[in-house]
């Protein structure tokens, strides 16, 4: 029976790795490996993305929205800025790059996807190959009893398959120690493979529909967006008021292609040089800087930053050098969402810094992706219990719960998705 059941988990990872199950199409996409070095891997080295100056294209035009609540009046668009477009491709248009997407991917992208999946895996190096199978045969298995009592994982998994599962540990043990490995190693690989495979198709779906979702799920983002936006303006200082300066920058962890540029430009974030995203997909960051990396500022001739890296390794310049971080449908991708949350904490400014956890979808979306998928998604995004735990236990993140995200499964959800915003003390 436990062949069985595996399988059908097998069957389950198989297609999560394939183009379509992943929830990255409504706001970001965290992948063949940037690199298959094992030093690579421990020093988790990002490539720092530049883009090159074109005379037109890309976003970076002002909302008409767009509000500045500091002395002096409203913020002007830059001159070299562009309004972002929202316009679909034409029939003819779409129906052409839908073909050629086809081709590129072998005809079929759900199955080109999951072959480029394979190809990559096949790729690596032979140790890190083999600690990349242990580590989700494990995963899996960990998966498929944890909800088990002792009684029906003794009725249930044979004394045979639980020997398999922890002569498969003491085998990643070993070569974890060897090569000097992490989980989060890992599970990078993996990432990286899976996102970059799908980059190219989740760019292009995103292309011909004009980077619009469905209405009632770009109001959820929107609404993360212009919280994040609304961060990087300082409020107007009253008599013996003390308001820490906005910086003017927006952090979005796990940016993908790109694909809530647009939100936040349409949210007021006038200038392109305010944004800075990271995805631990080098394919990812590549198609956002094709689409947004051309626009600049025209005071300061400086343009949107994609960076290909690990967020939890990347030096950002120090602390308080963001007025917001986004995770838009991205930390639930991440390993150690308390180390996740930690690393903003120290990244937004005091006295007003937004963290803000949005998923479209709802919380309850990620908990079948953690069934589903057990070796890409850990686990299920916090609940409001959850954050008051957390935060209890970290007080020198300095983190209060300002909005408190809906239950999995409440009729606030079904309004609402997923939504948590946390601010700086």
């Amino acid at each position: 029976m436990l062949i069985r059941v595996l399988s059908i988990v097998s069957v389950a990872q198989v297609s999560a790795f394939g183009f379509g199950l992943g929830n990255h199409n409504n706001c970001r996409a965290p992948t063949p490996c940037i690199t298959n070095h094992p030093s690579a891997l421990r020093n988790n080295t990002p490539v720092r993305c530049q883009t090159r100056l074109f005379a037109s294209g890309g976003f970076g035009g002002a909302s008409s929205k767009t509000k500045n609540k500091k002395k002096g009046g409203k913020k002007k668009a830059s001159s070299s800025s562009s309004s972002p477009s929202t316009k679909k491709m034409n029939p003819r248009d779409a129906k052409r790059a839908k073909q050629e997407l086809a081709e590129r991917y072998g005809g079929d992208i759900g199955k080109g996807t999951q072959e480029r999946i394979r190809t990559s895996l096949e790729n690596l190096e032979p140790h890190l190959r083999e600690a990349a199978e242990l580590h989700k045969a494990i995963t899996q298995f960990d998966a498929l009893v944890a909800p088990m009592t002792a009684a029906d994982r003794n009725r249930l998994i044979p004394a045979a398959q639980s020997q398999i599962a922890e002569n498969d540990r003491e085998k990643l043990k070993a070569i974890v120690e060897e090569r000097g490995l992490s989980d989060l190693d890992l599970h990078n690989v993996f990432q990286r493979i899976t996102w970059d495979a799908a980059a190219d198709a989740k760019a292009t779906q995103a292309d011909i529909v004009g980077n619009t979702m469905k209405s009632d799920l770009q109001e959820r983002i929107t609404k993360a967006c212009t919280i994040a936006v609304e961060s990087t303006e300082c409020a107007e200082e009253g008599e013996g008021a003390s308001v820490t300066a906005a910086v003017g920058k927006v952090l979005d962890v796990g940016c993908g292609h790109g694909a809530i540029v647009r939100s936040l430009v349409d949210a007021g974030l006038s200038e392109p040089d305010m944004y800075v995203g990271i995805d631990l997909s080098g394919e990812m960051v590549r198609a956002a800087v094709d689409r947004y990396g051309s626009a600049r500022n025209g005071r300061t001739g400086k343009g949107r930053e994609f960076v290909a890296g690990d967020f939890y390794a990347y030096d950002f310049g120090g602390d308080g050098g963001f007025d917001s971080v986004i995770f838009c449908s991205a930390l639930h991708d991440l390993p150690d969402m308390e180390g996740a949350i930690s690393k903003s904490s120290s990244l937004v400014r005091s006295e007003g810094g937004k963290v803000i956890v949005v998923h479209a979808q709802g919380a309850q979306h990620v908990l079948g992706q953690n069934q589903a998928n057990p070796v890409m998604v850990k686990r299920g995004l916090p609940t409001t219990k959850e954050w008051g735990e957390m935060l209890d236990d970290h007080p020198e993140w300095g983190l209060t719960l300002e909005y408190e995200p809906a239950d999995p499964r409440s009729d606030r959800e079904e309004k609402e998705g997923y939504l948590a915003v946390l601010s700086k003390n």
